[in-house]
């Protein structure tokens, strides 16, 4: 009996390693790693070509161990609904066997602070105030809410849309270039053929513009209306 016994708690010991033999264990260091590198490898191909100097916070990793019915390490998918970078983006980590049986699936939070010298109002800018050297500076801030919409040069003659207090980011799309002919202001209007023929006449500007802007403006001998292209300072340009 006792043989009997004894062969059985053997036999029972040799199924139990024998299964373990063939399980996977996917530790919480890492089933993090894993995570990490995906994470963090997206994240660079969206915001390198804004800055390399960023930070990534992910939470919500669960931290037991896995263990699995198969000899090799599972697969791991990170999902998300939205492929647009955000600053904060949840995620679902889906964790599946060779045979594409979910195993575990949970969410992660993904926080991404990106860091960037930017220009920064030194003192308070009003509304169609000229920004320069003068009110502004070059300061490193954390833009993920402003990727496509910061400046680094103040030299490019730009007026605010808005008013600025002191220390705030100054950004593409509260701003205008300097306008380079004013409303009612003359200007000379030069013609330009595509076989190089070029007129200049007298006009009057019916609107301001900045550099490149299409405006319209009147000409003094034929007061006829046209829409013409700011070329430079009291200068537009009219294609015939």
């Amino acid at each position: 009996m006792k043989k009997a016994v004894e062969k059985l708690i053997f036999s029972l010991c040799f199924v139990l390693f024998g299964q373990a033999a063939f399980c996977y264990t996917l530790t919480n260091e890492q089933l993090t790693k894993i995570i990490n590198q995906n994470v963090s490898n997206e994240i660079k191909n969206s915001v390198i070509k804004y800055s390399n100097d960023y930070k990534i916070n992910i939470s919500g990793i669960p931290r037991d161990v896995i263990q699995t019915n198969e000899a090799v390490c599972p697969k791991i998918e990170i999902l998300s609904q939205n492929s647009r970078f955000q600053p904060n983006l949840y995620k679902r980590v889906v964790i599946k066997d060779s045979k594409n049986n979910i195993i575990k699936a949970f969410p992660i939070n993904v926080q991404t602070l990106v860091y960037k010298n930017v220009l920064v109002a030194s003192s308070i800018i009003p509304y169609n105030s000229e920004i320069n050297s003068k009110n502004t500076v070059l300061e490193r801030r954390e833009i993920s809410r402003y990727l496509d919409k910061t400046l680094s040069d103040n030299s490019k003659g730009f007026v605010s849309c808005r008013n600025y207090s002191k220390g705030s980011i100054i950004l593409s799309d509260s701003i205008k270039q300097k306008a380079l002919v004013l409303k009612d202001s003359y200007v000379d209007i030069i013609f330009l053929s595509n076989n190089g023929l070029k007129i200049t006449l007298q006009g009057k500007a019916l609107k301001e513009g900045g550099m490149g802007d299409t405006i319209l403006v009147r000409s003094n001998k034929y007061n006829k209306i046209y829409n013409a292209t700011v070329s430079s300072s009291n200068e537009v340009t009219v294609r015939i």
